[in-house]
């Protein structure tokens, strides 16, 4: 699954940067004639839009390009237009990845700053092949994952530890859009010798998120890594990195020693772009762990590792559209050690004997070993202080349990050789007491000839459409910011479009308002992507009681749904 430029980001870079060439401008449709009711003012925004500055670029892949850039004064306007020569998008972030680029031709992408009523900013140019701005990366092991096709997630060197069925492919490009999935790498990391940076190992991975929920990159010493789900609080010896759309931040379980060291945080970075590509790198030294984007330094923890080797895992909760483009791991050469997941129970209990179901013996084919795993709870007592013994087929074994931080459940572990005499064995927990089966799964230690798992099936998914920013409304009386509002004077009528999670804008035609079901406002904003606008409303003459005010974004392409909101506010009797 090896690709050849796997990540290319800072350095290498062929571009022409500062110079202004103008892209041909699309036609737009004719605005809405503007109207204000009589009782209605606009307050101006006057400021137009300055032109962005520093543009830089990037090359996720020999095809793609990824455009950053800076909002002047530190002012993000309320979007930005992207021109390529194969498109143009409206965006609300300071980033943009341009895809299916000719590889060897220069490409000059123009961005310009969006105002609330659609002007537009002079256009800041930045040219590049994307090619020659390739830059591999830190020094990785090969083959790397590239999770690009239906193969991404090769059985032999990938499980799935909860419902895969949120798995897809948009594109090319492996999405993720669960409340709860992990994905174990059966190749294990090993540290190594000291690389030319000082660490002794190092995860990298290549996404675009998460927008939403939280992503852990999680680093599992045996056997920790034949948990089903990884829950909190983590097993000893645990690392996991935790990215969320606000930052990064190391966890571990208990054991994992301390030390002195002390390694400065190069600063913040904005929060991730819907798809727009980052490289994430966790990289274990001696005597500290450290978490870079794109290089960058984001987040560290003085820790000592306390072992050798660890089984990287990806765990998502709560993630929304995330996709994985790369993963590989350096430090000491690695084979993958190929394992597979059967899913046993629910439990069946009979007395102190619970039932977990019988395994197929097509599952057990060319298999060297079988390990039961079960997460119990005892009806009284710990589970941990409960002897148990585990059936498979017709040989039973003492079960172990994994080392965990967590006093009411706990997980337990019997392993077992291969070949199995029994045509479908079937799995059983003897217990002096009686035990609550929460989740079971069988992990099948696969050999040289065993036969090769399918693939996990990827749903082909459509690419997301253009959103249209849904319209906050905020309605204050000026002499009474709380409660009803006095029977004359001046509302401040507010209607924002706010950024949102989008990957692209759909171009906003006109803002309209309305009144108690009556028009009071026609306002056209240009093809803008968001913005704020403001009106002070005169309420002089308006019935006591209640009153609604309705405000719609009206897109440009009218495939696209109108968005809406309402506000109630209410009059007080005179």
């Amino acid at each position: 699954m090896e690709r050849r430029g796997l990540v290319a980001w800072l350095g290498g870079l062929a571009l022409v940067a500062g110079a202004v060439v103008v892209l041909r401008q699309e036609t737009t449709p004719p605005e809405p004639p503007r109207f204000l009711d009589g009782r209605v003012q606009l307050v101006p925004d006057d400021v137009p839009p300055k032109r962005p500055s520093e543009l830089r670029v990037v090359a996720p892949d020999r095809t793609s390009l990824r455009v950053t850039w800076t909002a002047t004064d530190g002012v993000t306007h309320d979007g930005f237009e992207v021109r390529w020569p194969g498109g143009v998008r409206l965006v609300q972030a300071v980033e943009a990845e341009l895809t299916d680029l000719d590889p060897d031709a220069a490409t000059t992408v123009e961005v310009r700053a969006v105002d609330a009523l659609g002007r537009r900013s002079e256009p800041a140019a930045v040219t590049a092949v994307p090619s020659l701005a390739l830059d591999t990366g830190p020094e990785v092991l090969r083959p790397v994952d590239v999770f690009d096709g239906p193969g991404s997630l090769d059985p032999r060197r990938w499980r799935v530890f909860g419902d895969g069925g949120c798995l897809g492919l948009r594109g090319r490009r492996l999405e993720v859009g669960c409340h709860s999935l992990d994905l174990q790498s059966n190749v294990p990391l090993r540290l190594g010798p000291p690389a030319a940076d000082g660490a002794l190992g190092r995860v990298v991975l290549t996404t675009d998120g998460p927008d939403s929920g939280e992503l852990f990159v999680a680093l599992l010493p045996e056997p920790c890594q034949d948990l089903g789900r990884l829950l909190r609080p983590f097993p000893p010896d645990v690392l996991a990195l935790r990215i969320t759309p606000h930052g990064a931040n190391f966890e571990t379980g208990p054991g994992v020693p301390t030390t002195s060291r002390v390694i400065d945080v190069g600063g913040t970075a904005p929060p991730p772009t819907p798809g727009v590509r980052h490289r994430w790198e966790l990289r274990v030294l001696p005597d500290a762990v450290v978490a870079l984007r794109d290089g960058q330094v984001l987040a560290t923890a003085s820790v000592a590792v306390p072992w050798r080797v660890a089984r990287p895992r990806l765990v998502f909760r709560g993630v929304r559209q995330t996709r994985l483009d790369s993963f590989a791991v350096g430090g000491a050469p690695s084979e993958p050690v190929p394992a597979s997941v059967v899913p046993l129970g629910p439990g069946t209990r009979d007395g102190t004997v619970t039932g977990l179901g019988g395994v197929p013996r097509e599952r057990l084919v060319g298999a060297r070993t079988a390990r039961v795993v079960a997460s119990v709870v005892a009806v009284s007592g710990k589970a941990r202080d409960v002897p148990v013994v585990v059936e498979f087929g017709d040989r039973t074994a003492p079960a172990a349990f994994l080392p965990s931080g967590d006093d009411t459940e706990s997980v337990l572990y019997a392993d077992f050789p291969l070949p199995e005499s029994s045509p479908s064995p079937e799995v059983r927990l003897h217990a002096e007491r009686q035990l609550l089966v929460n989740a079971a799964h069988l992990v099948v230690a696969d050999g040289d000839d065993a036969p090769r798992r399918p693939l996990p099936r990827l749903a082909d998914l459509r690419h997301p459409e253009a959103e249209l920013p849904r319209p906050d409304v905020v309605v204050v009386h000026e002499s009474a910011p709380d409660g009803p509002f006095p029977p004359r004077g001046r509302a401040r009528l507010v209607v924002a479009l706010p950024a949102g999670a989008a990957r692209e804008v759909a171009p906003v035609r006109a803002v309209e308002v309305d009144l108690d079901g009556q028009r009071l406002v026609v306002l056209p904003t240009g093809g803008s992507a968001g913005g704020r606008h403001e009106f002070l409303l005169d309420v002089t003459g308006l019935a006591a009681g209640g009153h609604r005010v309705q405000a719609r974004v009206v897109p440009v392409d009218q495939r696209v749904g109108v968005q809406s909101s309402e506000r109630v506010f209410e009059i007080r009797p005179r």
